[in-house]
């Protein structure tokens, strides 16, 4: 498959850049990056033709799938060209800087018929590899509450500039918990309905400012619960990003995980007592391959286009019920 790349500037790109140099059927047919730097750090010495536009690589290289790592404000228009083009997309979290862009974007894949998959990493590492087994497998009964907590570092004077432009960046829950909400939907398989949240600004008080801790409350169609968390609170001493927790309760058992600073999972059920959870290898490496399987094979992919939407209205409606005060929302249908 022709693969094209929008971007070198944001989040898990280089990761989504190795699992797609890692894909027997991938084929890197054009970059569109006009930092030289980042080209050599990403790039390096592939034999890669660089375009100076999104349409000049559509219309030179004519990929059909396209990765990207754009700032929050860019993917909008990225997504209308590559949809008009039918193109694929494979994107960087979170979707997109807000809900009018969540909307565009939604009417174009809509209009065209593409697929939007999404780089949720969590999917693919060890512990919730381990833990959605251990729900199919039926060992915790019926779930009832999940906490997801999504702590990250940020120092002012080495942070991206634009994390603190409100008209750039999409804000901390939507960026920081969007894994989070999509661990929710796949390890439960319900939909969101509701929620209300809350934010603060207790670090980054200086102008400008940026929110800092986010948590919201979510509510599911299976009658199951949802606390969800995210900050820019994390100590840099901290050995990684951030000591991310996944708690959740079900009618015949429980399990605590805890991942990137340390990776771990503990499981307490009726069936089996207490006991720590076997990891299994970690998926990262097959993700690009597994969607361009699914693309030429008219399947749903692994992440597909309604976990994608689904995760970003969330997210965004959550920020929204925070600027009004922590006022309940009703998530609507999302028209897809």
């Amino acid at each position: 498959m022709r693969i094209g790349i929008v971007g070198l500037h944001y989040g898990h790109i280089g990761g989504i850049l190795e699992s797609t140099l890692s894909a027997p059927d991938a084929e890197l047919v054009g970059v569109v990056e006009a930092d030289d730097s980042l080209c050599e750090r990403f790039i390096g010495t592939l034999s890669i033709p660089r375009f100076k536009s999104i349409d000049e690589l559509l219309t030179s290289a004519r990929p059909e799938l396209v990765v990207e790592g754009l700032r929050h404000d860019g993917k909008a228009e990225l997504v209308e060209k590559c949809a008009s083009a039918g193109a694929h997309v494979l994107l960087d979290k979170p979707l997109c800087r807000s809900l009018e862009d969540w909307t565009r974007m939604r009417d174009a894949v809509r209009t065209h018929g593409i697929q939007l998959s999404m780089w949720f990493t969590s999917r693919s590492y060890p512990p919730f590899i381990a833990l959605r087994q251990i729900i199919e497998s039926g060992e915790l009964g019926e779930l009832v509450s999940l906490i997801s907590t999504h702590p990250h570092k940020l120092q002012r004077e080495t942070a991206t500039p634009w994390y603190f432009d409100d008209e750039i960046y999409t804000g901390t829950f939507h960026d920081l918990a969007g894994h989070g909400i999509d661990q929710v939907r796949w390890l439960t398989g319900a939909e969101f309905k509701g929620v209300h949240a809350q934010w603060t600004c207790k670090r980054f008080t200086d102008t400008p400012q940026l929110i800092d801790h986010a948590q919201a409350s979510f509510s599911l169609d299976d009658g199951s619960l949802a606390i969800l968390t995210a900050d820019w609170l994390t100590p840099q001493a901290s050995p990684s990003f951030g000591d991310t927790r996944f708690i959740i309760m079900g009618t015949r058992g429980s399990a605590h995980l805890r991942a990137y600073a340390q990776d771990h999972l503990y499981v307490v059920s009726e069936a089996k007592g207490a006991y720590e959870a076997l990891l299994p290898s970690a998926r990262g490496s097959v993700f690009v391959q597994e969607l361009i399987t699914a693309i030429e094979h008219g399947q749903s992919p692994f992440i597909n286009t309604r976990d994608v939407f689904a995760t970003a209205y969330a997210g965004l409606q959550a920020q929204e019920s925070a600027k009004l005060g922590g006022q309940f929302i009703t998530l609507d249908d999302m028209g897809l």
